[in-house]
């Protein structure tokens, strides 16, 4: 019975997917990566809830509704981000473009910001010990024995604003732009990223092509249709290769009798995804045995907490957070539902997305349109960190995006101040 109800909501947001693209699909591009989380966890939680071993908390899993919870949680969101754009679409922004004694320097901007972080994350590649050649290393401790580690906190841990840059470059520079495009993912490969960049930085290098040819977006689909599909079939290809080897060396599920390396992707793909959202529901909406924190706070780092509360071992996860690696995956919303009850987390999760999730991508989204390229790729990395937090639970990433909206906000209003002022009519004199 429970298979067959979780199937429902499955077809449900199938259905509510399909019909969210054709009301709007550049919106429905613009939160992707949100999708794609959904389309992950959504037959993970169906697999567990079926009763499964589920290997990171050391338990068998059973019917909690926790399904259930995440396509109404998915649904919710994305109807609350459509809400809040057509909201947010009666109002006009500035948008800043980059000039120099009249000329327009965004493109030569762009290639700089490209080149120069590039340049230097290949050299400290270079210079460091990387998993590649050395046994001992992985995309955990890289940072912390890299010969340059200071790099990690200027460009990020995959500096994804980079394919971001490139696919706005494309419209004019392409053969550059493809073959950076394939230096950001040599790099990535050889600091033990896998799977997370491929994503991540094809849908980032996809999203300003999309709304800078949005006005015929299908015909470009239809043209190059092939393409786009020899280089996603060589993209998979690349990461069940790496991903075979890996397993076929380490075993990671050998505790579990799981030896065959595609047994233990499916089983990493299934069980891994949705794990932490099915032991929240189990935990603190199901049982409701456990007390609320009632503490906002504890979503800065939402994810250490929920490893710490459901990790077999907790030993393994205290050494995990002193070396900076080992995490679960999609600590939110489970996270919520520790901190409040079913209501309140709805309510709070309903703020977080208008003033986070569903501004910052329409702030993006404007700057996309009018081209002021150089900020919209700032913001893309402040929209790339939004929705970091709403998978990880890993709200700290949000302190610079609230400074943004807070400077920006003071800019437009002081802008429009003066716009006001300099139109004000000017009183007649008599004598």
């Amino acid at each position: 019975m429970g298979l067959f109800v979780n199937l429902i909501f499955a077809f449900l947001f199938i259905y509510f997917t399909y019909y969210y693209v054709k009301k709007s699909f550049l919106l429905s591009f613009l939160y992707g990566l949100l999708f794609f989380q959904a389309f992950s966890i959504i037959p993970s939680l169906i697999y567990i809830e079926e009763g499964v071993y589920i290997n990171e908390q050391g338990r068998f899993s059973f019917f909690t509704g926790a399904t259930i919870l995440c396509v109404s949680y998915f649904i919710i969101t994305f109807i609350l981000i459509a809400l809040s754009f057509k909201t947010f679409n009666k109002y006009k922004i500035p948008v800043v473009k980059l000039n120099y004694k009249g000329h327009n320097i965004e493109y030569t901007l762009l290639i700089l910001m490209v080149v120069i972080p590039m340049a230097l994350l290949v050299l400290n590649a270079l210079l460091s010990p990387i998993p590649l050649t050395n046994p001992t290393i992985n995309r955990f401790n890289y940072w912390s024995t890299s010969k340059l580690p200071f790099l990690n906190s200027i460009f990020g841990n995959t500096a994804m604003f980079v394919p971001f840059a490139l696919g706005i470059l494309f419209t004019r520079y392409k053969k550059f732009s493809l073959f950076m495009l394939l230096v950001f993912y040599g790099y990535n490969f050889m600091i033990g990223q896998k799977f997370s960049p491929i994503v991540q930085g094809t849908f980032s290098f996809l999203l300003p092509i999309v709304f800078y040819y949005r006005g015929n977006i299908k015909s470009y689909v239809k043209r190059y249709f092939v393409v786009l599909m020899l280089v996603g079939a060589s993209l998979i290809g690349i990461m069940y290769a790496v991903t075979y080897k890996k397993y076929d060396d380490t075993h990671p599920f050998a505790n579990i009798k799981i030896y065959n390396p595609n047994e233990a992707m499916l089983y990493r793909i299934f069980g891994l995804q949705g794990h932490l959202l099915w032991g929240a529901t189990d935990r603190y909406v199901a049982s409701n045995e456990e007390p609320k924190s009632f503490n906002p706070a504890d979503l800065l780092y939402g994810m250490r907490l929920m490893m710490d509360e459901f990790a077999k071992d907790r030993n393994m996860v205290l050494y995990a957070n002193q070396k900076g690696g080992y995490n679960f995956t999609n600590a939110y919303p489970g996270i919520l539902f520790k901190i409040f009850p079913v209501s309140l987390a709805l309510v709070f999760h309903t703020f977080l997305t208008i003033v986070f999730l569903a501004l910052m991508g329409w702030i993006l989204k404007e700057f996309m349109i009018h081209k002021g390229w150089v900020i919209s790729v700032i913001i893309y990395q402040f929209f790339n960190w939004i929705l970091y937090a709403f998978v990880m639970g890993y709200f700290y990433k949000l302190y610079f995006t609230l400074a943004f909206l807070l400077v920006y906000g003071f800019y437009v209003y002081y802008r429009k101040k003066k716009n006001d002022t300099n139109h004000q009519p000017i009183p007649s004199q008599t004598s």
